[in-house]
């Protein structure tokens, strides 16, 4: 199988809109090879010290931005790293939802990291890869 492509609409949740997508196609593994568009309401996670056990801290940007970059991997909970379970407080998806993106608000300001939550504002093509299992 290709590249696919999945939409999120105006308001929507990019990781809901994900994991909705992915679940109803069955796939276990996914990778994420880019996504096109704007967001809005994000949070973003970054190392907060250069130590393990990593320890993080989210920034919001609550302002609307383009994306400059998207990549990251969607598998099913059981086949995560368990040291990244400490880190990702979502426990209760079925999936493990691994985003790095980064986004341009205005004035060229630019910042990214793990994305920890985001919506669409105009809209968002993503565009990914299912794995073999």
């Amino acid at each position: 199988m290709g590249v696919c492509e999945v939409t999120v609409s105006s308001g929507q949740s990019i990781k809901e809109t994900l994991s909705a997508y992915i679940q109803q196609q069955g796939w276990e593994s996914v990778y994420l090879c880019g996504a096109v568009g704007s967001v809005i309401d994000c949070a973003f996670t970054a190392p907060i010290e250069n130590q393990l056990p990593l320890r993080t801290l989210s920034t919001p940007c609550h302002d609307a931005a383009e994306l400059l970059s998207f990549t990251g991997e969607i598998m099913n909970r059981e086949r995560m790293d368990p040291a990244l379970a400490a880190v990702y407080s979502d426990k209760t998806s079925p999936l493990f939802i691994h985003i790095h993106a980064s986004v341009a608000t205005a004035g060229g300001h630019v910042m990214g990291g793990g994305l920890v939550d985001g919506k669409a504002f105009r809209s968002v093509r993503i565009f990914l890869i299912p794995l073999e299992s």
